[in-house]
C-alpha cells in the first residue's frame, strides 16, 4: 500500500533522525493520546535493507552490536525497513526463584545484555509512513516484526493512565511518554504531540 506524505519518499532513510519529544514535569491525562514507558537507554533508528550506519541516533551514527542488528533483521520481516526504539545497556531478564538440592532458595544470575525495543515505524519495503497517524504506524510495526528476547515491541495503553503508572513504576521505569494517537512523525524535530512526563497527575474531575 502506498501513502501520500508531505516528506519526499526519497528523503527517508537519508540524513533522518528520530523525532525529539517535549519534556515536561507533570501532565494529567490527556484525551487521543496513548501512554508508553520511557525507556533507559539510546534512542536510535535502526535502518535495514539500507546503505550507510544500522543506527542513527539525534547526532548522528550510533555504535551498536553487530549481533543485535542481525538479530532485529532477522525478527523483522521485510526488505527495508526504518524502525524507531531504544537501545537498552544492561539488561537483565526477570528471574525466577530455584532450589537447590539442600533446600535453599536462591536465583541463578544471568548475564547483562544489550537488547532493542521497538515504538514506531517511519518506512517499510520503500513505503514511507511519515505522514500516516501514529497508531496506524504502530499496527504495521506490530505485524512486521516478531518479539523474542533480544527484540521488543514497546507496550502502550490507551486510558486508565494513573494505574499503568503505579505498573510502571512497580518495573523500575521513572518516566512515561504521553503520544497523539493521530501525530504524523517530524523527523530531527520536536514536536509537542509527544510529551514525556516525569510526573503524571491523575485526570482533573469535571
Amino acid at each position: 500500500m502506498k501513502y501520500s506524505v508531505s516528506v519526499e519518499s526519497t528523503a527517508v532513510g537519508v540524513g533522518l533522525a528520530p523525532q525529539r519529544p517535549k519534556p515536561v514535569r507533570e501532565q494529567a491525562e490527556l484525551p487521543n493520546h496513548i501512554l508508553e514507558p520511557a525507556w533507559q537507554g539510546t534512542r536510535v533508528l535502526v535502518r535495514i535493507g539500507h546503505d550507510g550506519p544500522r543506527f542513527v541516533g539525534y547526532d548522528g551514527p550510533v555504535d551498536g552490536f553487530r549481533e543485535l542488528f542481525d538479530a532485529i533483521q532477522a525478527e523483522t520481516r521485510c526488505t527495508s525497513a526504518i524502525l524507531d526504539g531504544v537501545l537498552v545497556t544492561n539488561w537483565e531478564d526477570d528471574r525466577d526463584l530455584e532450589v537447590d538440592p539442600q533446600g535453599n532458595a536462591f536465583t541463578r544470575e544471568s548475564p547483562r545484555r544489550q537488547i532493542f525495543s521497538a515504538f514506531d515505524l517511519l518506512e517499510v519495503d520503500g513505503d514511507p509512513l511519515l505522514g500516516v497517524p501514529l497508531l496506524e504506524r504502530k499496527r504495521h510495526l506490530e505485524g512486521l516484526v516478531t518479539p523474542s528476547p533480544n527484540v521488543r515491541l514497546t507496550a502502550y495503553v490507551t486510558r486508565g493512565l494513573r494505574a499503568w503508572r503505579e505498573t510502571l513504576t512497580g518495573l523500575g521505569f521513572t518516566r512515561v511518554v504521553l503520544k497523539d494517537w493521530n501525530s504524523p512523525y517530524s523527523p530531527g524535530q520536536t514536536a509537542s504531540s509527544w510529551l514525556v512526563v516525569d510526573k503524571l497527575n491523575p485526570p482533573k474531575l469535571k
